[in-house]
């Protein structure tokens, strides 16, 4: 998957380049052509097997190119990783569901189908707790979906949403604080709309969408998923590994052809055993992933996501403040990835959610 990644890579930056505003749907259906987004399915689902910590080095590689393409496709790569790993359901009805679950979306995945994230919400900074989405069973035992989402990857080009939504347990037994369902996201009850304008990661087209009584067909795994399997960490290194391609393009940017200068070659010198430092930590931490690890890995996970988007940031406005006037416009590949490292950072989850969090959890 790496190897196939590789020689894509040149014609995406290409395309970057030439046209950083629009939804990059060359590339995205070149990746999907490759295998690359479903590539954590088994063999026989049209996979290989990869596992997290592979996952995110395609990521961050893909990031070298295009960040919001990397932000593109962590979506479902990610779910992708989560429904590959290996699972405990209930009992064998919810096993059985899983299962056939799982067929169904690799078999979407091979006809090209994005599955994208939708979860976000105005108000509730990232906390799943906050959610105020609903989804109510109706007489014929569907669940209807209504609620507003932001930061809604893909818009008009997704064909399926997966969202968090708030359930009563007397709808859905065993149901925990949110459970995850899937929409179809061209069902009239969809409305999305064309509203994203970001400082960076401008071609992920990351609408709003509002919900009004649609239908889902299905919930993640089983009741409860989200809070017994945490199966968010798998995305978390994924988040992470954009920022920390960022940090590795401007990099590359700024240090070939070597500069002259003894001084530059000082902190470049730094700022690439930042990078390598970071790197290091991510695929350390990606490498322990399964489901259901528990809290200490949980901690880890939060700990690594954030000291990762944190310091590739800072790391990225370090350098671009090193870069001198020659990148200071907007149609610098530099400052146009400067910005993308922000705008990840900022939006996916909050940076001062994951800080927050660390502060009430600390203890040696």
């Amino acid at each position: 998957m790496l190897s196939d990644l590789a020689d894509l890579l040149p014609g995406m930056a290409a395309r970057e380049a030439a046209n950083p505003e629009d939804y990059p749907a060359e590339s995205v259906a070149a990746l999907y052509a490759a295998g690359i987004p479903q590539s954590p399915f088994a063999a026989e689902m049209g996979g290989e097997g990869a596992t997290c910590r592979r996952a995110t080095e395609a990521i961050e590689a893909i990031a070298t190119a295009s960040p919001s393409l990397a932000l593109l496709a962590a979506m479902p790569m990610g779910l992708a990783g989560v429904l590959s790993a290996r699972t405990a359901a209930p009992d064998e009805t919810w096993q059985r569901r899983h299962d056939d679950h799982v067929a169904a979306i690799a078999g979407d995945y091979g006809a090209g189908r994005i599955y994208a994230a939708c979860n976000s919400e105005r108000g509730a900074g990232g906390s799943l707790a906050a959610t105020k989405t609903v989804a109510v069973r109706d007489g014929s035992g569907e669940f209807r979906l209504t609620g507003e989402k932001i930061l809604a990857s893909s818009g008009t080009h997704a064909s399926v949403f997966f969202s968090t939504a708030k359930v009563d347990p007397a709808d859905l037994p065993g149901a925990g604080i949110v459970e995850m369902f899937f929409v179809d996201a061209h069902a009239p009850e969809v409305e999305i709309l064309t509203d994203w304008n970001g400082f960076g990661m401008r071609s992920s087209e990351s609408h709003s969408v509002r919900y009004d009584g649609v239908k889902s067909a299905s919930i993640l795994g089983f009741p409860n998923y989200l809070d017994l399997m945490q199966p968010t960490s798998y995305w978390a290194h994924q988040f992470a590994a954009i920022p920390l391609g960022c940090a590795k393009t401007i990099l590359d940017a700024l240090g070939k052809p070597t500069p002259q200068a003894p001084s530059l070659r000082l902190r470049l010198a730094e700022a690439q055993m930042r990078y390598e430092a970071m790197r290091a930590y991510l695929l350390e931490t990606a490498d322990g992933f399964r489901l259901a690890a528990g809290p200490a890995y949980a901690a880890r996970v939060l700990r690594t996501k954030t000291y990762v988007t944190q310091e590739a940031t800072k790391l990225c406005a370090e350098m671009f403040a090193l870069s001198g006037g020659r990148h200071y416009s907007r149609s610098s590949p530099v400052a146009r990835t400067f910005a993308d490292a922000f705008a990840g950072t900022a939006l996916r989850p909050p940076l001062a959610l994951g800080l927050e969090t660390l502060a009430g959890q600390f203890e040696l």
